[in-house]
């Protein structure tokens, strides 16, 4: 046993999110790679997705795409269209409270191998308690399928640990597809708040959807905000800054216009908090500027980056050498591990 074999195994995770940082970067292949591998070592394995995937043909380009594989004794969670489409002979446990535009979300068990569609909800609560649901029914083992627009996949909250597919359809050119990823890597890897502040950043957020840390004297300040719409809460919140400020919690989303008006209001900014990094949402250009001029973005829970997956290739035409692709990603990810799981190479010992 080696590589991201021995790395998962061996970790005493008991669930993983896959992600994509976009559409062909081989999400799918990770994805029914660690099924297989979790099948070799008699594993009972719980799939699902954050939202949907495991369609025959990308939407994109009309080629095929790999599905989702589904061995014998494994729960599935999955909507009710996927439910009736599947090749996999599937036994229905019960029907969840959940539903998506393809029908009802429902729990079943794998009577027969086969491919499947999996289709989930998209929201942190209700992905928790299916997953939850299959380590009832006795799943040792949970994966869940998602993709860097459906990053709650990732949430802490969810899941153990996060693996990241990467690859040549990111981006133009090679530097491109490296830069993207990195920052993306960064961003997860957002360091986690400790002690008196994150005690009150999440007391400020039990009492309101975003808040306000002000310093008097030597004293934390917490000043919960209310928003009518959770959304609005950033902006109420920035509006309502003082001089005094030492920290702006969120809780929901950090974008591009929260870091500009931060920018514009204090000289140096004060701390941003966010629950965890799967609500950043911001641009690269934009994260340095903020970087550079003193600011610093904390989480309350930090994600587990695992490990990142390459896919040299594009089915639009574009690809590179697998060895150069791995070696530049390797030196870039750092300590990171990274695996070309087609072309079975790593840096993983």
């Amino acid at each position: 046993m080696t590589g991201l074999d021995k790395l998962i195994i061996t970790a005493g995770y008991s669930s993983i999110a896959i992600v994509g940082m976009t559409k062909n970067v081989g999400k799918t292949v990770t994805f029914n790679y660690l099924v297989e591998t979790f099948e070799k070592n008699a594993v009972a394995l719980g799939l699902i997705s954050a939202g949907y995937d495991g369609e025959r043909f990308d939407r994109l380009t009309l080629k095929d795409k790999p599905r989702i594989y589904a061995p014998k004794g494994a729960l599935v969670v999955t909507a009710k269209a996927c439910f009736d489409a599947a090749a996999a002979e599937l036994e229905l446990l019960e029907s969840s409270s959940f539903s998506t535009p393809l029908g009802a979300v429902l729990l079943a068990r794998v009577k027969q191998a086969g491919l499947v569609e999996l289709a989930g909800p998209g929201s942190v609560f209700a992905l928790s308690k299916l997953v939850a649901k299959m380590f009832d029914y006795g799943a040792g083992y949970v994966l869940v399928d998602g993709a860097i627009n459906r990053l709650a996949s990732a949430s802490p909250l969810l899941t153990d640990g996060t693996i990241l597919a990467t690859g040549a359809a990111l981006g133009p050119t090679m530097d491109d597809v490296i830069k993207k990823t990195v920052f993306r890597c960064n961003l997860f890897m957002a360091s986690a708040l400790e002690g008196e502040m994150a005690e009150a950043a999440r007391s400020g957020l039990e009492a309101g959807n975003a808040a306000l840390l002000h310093r008097d004297d030597c004293a934390l300040r917490i000043e919960p905000v209310k928003a009518t719409i959770p959304l609005l809460a950033g902006a109420q919140l920035i509006d309502r800054c003082l001089r005094e400020t030492e920290a702006l919690v969120f809780g929901g989303a950090l974008v591009d216009k929260n870091l500009i008006e931060v920018m514009e209001l204090y000289p140096i900014p004060p701390i941003l908090i966010v629950k965890d990094a799967t609500r950043l949402f911001i641009s690269p250009e934009l994260y340095y500027r903020f970087i550079n001029q003193g600011g610093n973005i904390k989480v309350l829970d930090r994600i587990n980056l695992v490990a990142i997956t390459l896919n040299p290739t594009d089915p639009c035409g574009r690809g590179y050498d697998p060895q150069m692709f791995l070696e530049r990603m390797e030196e870039a990810l750092s300590p990171y591990p990274v695996f070309d799981l087609v072309f079975e190479t790593s840096n993983y010992r």
